[in-house]
């Protein structure tokens, strides 16, 4: 199974914007066009929380940088500024991944998307998602 990435959600957000290749996609499902509005936001919820997960990998790995140069004593107005624009991702972080976990509820209740015990409606459809 591959792993999601970036250039591939945007790969099948590309297909999933007119109706004939969204139908393809949602083989298995009986395609209606609430289901294919249902997949294009949960193909953006997606994509939205792999951004923000990178962006906020990106802002730690700077920090992290910076931080282990910084001389002692009180912080670095430079320092200061990435504690608050990693405070301000992981913050966007959260809001992309409660709007996932929104967006694969419905996906799941509309679509009847098999859940195994103990599987969330966010892993059930990233597993799905990844299956295509």
């Amino acid at each position: 199974m591959r792993k999601l990435t970036i250039p591939t959600l945007q790969a099948l957000q590309q297909r999933a914007a007119e109706d004939g290749p969204c139908d393809a996609l949602l083989a298995g499902f009986t395609p209606t066009p609430a289901l294919r509005e249902l997949l294009r936001a949960l193909l953006q919820a997606q994509l939205s929380f792999l951004q923000a997960e990178h962006e906020v990998a990106q802002v730690a790995d700077l920090l992290r940088r910076d931080q282990k140069y910084a001389p002692a004593g009180p912080p670095s107005v430079h320092l200061v500024g990435l504690r608050k624009q990693q405070a301000a991702t992981r913050q966007t972080l959260l809001v992309a991944r409660a709007r996932l976990a929104q967006v694969a509820q419905t996906f799941a209740q509309a679509s009847n998307l098999p859940l195994k015990p103990k599987q969330t409606p966010s892993e059930a459809a990233t597993q799905w998602l990844q299956k295509l």
